[in-house]
């Protein structure tokens, strides 16, 4: 739009600001950045943007009143809002900068006490680490030794398990046996008796076999149990060893 053309423009506000806002431009840019302080909005839109030149422009003397006190109001509504706009923006981007090298600032001075607590540590702690590690040490030697004790303990229970595979064996072979002496046996009554003596034997010597079972289950879980933390101890006592030559 090149000039205001009459009644047309005036009857439309929207046309008349998107024209208005259009002709604004700021000026100065690096010095509305630079100043952190506070700035008149009068002198935001006097010395920053070309608002003199706009409202004393030829296009805007030439209309008659009320229409020129109209358009001079949205020529400063305009510029104002404008510069009010960019050094918000700006402030915004120097409080973000701000910010960040406060961040920064924080996370070098956290790396900071960090490596001070280090150094401190390293300096005036060292006969008490030193001290919690030979107590360590001393403690997790007691529990191996009470490890070995409870290993030995599972080779024990190793060997009964050995032993009850062994007696199951022989108890099959007694009843084996047994069931050739029932069939022998041409009395009756005396099949009955020994059947009902073989049963409850046998009924017997399989609950027996199961509760073993059931042992030799649960002391070999065990063993491999105390097996595992017993390595885990040899390798913390590996490292422990390996830390006391490097303080040493």
């Amino acid at each position: 739009m090149a000039a205001l053309k009459g009644d047309s423009i005036m009857d439309d506000n929207k046309a008349l600001f998107d024209y208005w806002h259009n002709r604004v431009q700021l000026k100065n840019h690096a010095k509305i950045a630079a100043i952190a302080q506070h700035i008149p909005t009068q002198v935001l839109r006097h010395e920053y943007t070309n608002y003199d030149l706009l409202w004393q422009s030829a296009e805007v003397q030439k209309l008659t009143e009320p229409e020129r006190s109209r358009v001079i109001a949205i020529i400063k509504y305009e510029c104002t809002t404008k510069v009010l706009q960019y050094r918000a923006g700006c402030l915004r981007d120097r409080a973000n900068e701000f910010e960040d090298a406060y961040q920064e600032i924080h996370q070098q001075k956290s790396q900071l006490f960090r490596l001070i607590k280090v150094l401190q540590e390293k300096l005036f702690g060292k006969d008490q680490q030193l001290q919690s590690l030979e107590t360590r040490i001393t403690s997790l030697l007691a529990e191996n030794e009470a490890l070995r004790s409870e290993i030995e303990s599972n080779k024990a229970a190793e060997e009964l398990h050995k032993e009850l595979e062994q007696l199951k064996k022989q108890y099959d072979a007694v009843e084996k046996r047994r069931r050739e002496l029932a069939k022998n046996n041409q009395s009756l009554g005396g099949r009955v008796a020994h059947a009902q003596r073989y049963k409850k034997e046998r009924d017997e010597a399989r609950a027996l076999v199961e509760e073993q079972k059931h042992q030799i289950l649960s002391l070999t879980a065990e063993n491999q149990q105390l097996r595992a933390t017993n390595e885990q101890f040899l390798r913390k006592l590996k490292k422990l060893s390996a830390v006391e030559s490097t303080l040493g």
